[in-house]
């Protein structure tokens, strides 16, 4: 017989339990947890991690980038921290002036 774990659970201040879910911290979507009760939103050590690593790459990137030439076609530099040579690229569009650009798998 196996025995299942008990998922942790965290209690707020207010007496209600986090639960996690997406939630926009300083433009960026992350997960953090996120109490029903009286609406306070906190991270996890795991999920702070990964907002400081999304803030760094945000940083990198800047505010905005300008299309150049590269011989006969048109391209978009990024800074090393984001993409190495190489790397697969995939560029679906949402709409005519947007796309999403994903890099590796």
């Amino acid at each position: 017989m196996v025995k299942k774990r008990k998922e942790m659970r965290i209690r707020c201040d207010c007496g209600g339990y986090f639960k996690e879910q997406l939630h926009e911290i300083d433009g960026l979507e992350v997960e953090a947890m996120v109490c029903p009760k009286c609406g306070y939103v906190t991270l996890t050590k795991k999920q702070a991690k990964f907002m400081l690593e999304l803030r760094k790459m945000t940083d990198a990137l800047g505010v905005g980038r300008r299309v150049i030439r590269i011989g006969n076609t048109c391209g978009v530099t990024f800074p090393p921290i984001l993409v190495h040579p190489g790397q697969p690229v995939e560029i679906r569009p949402i709409s005519p002036n947007k796309y999403i650009v994903s890099f590796g798998k």
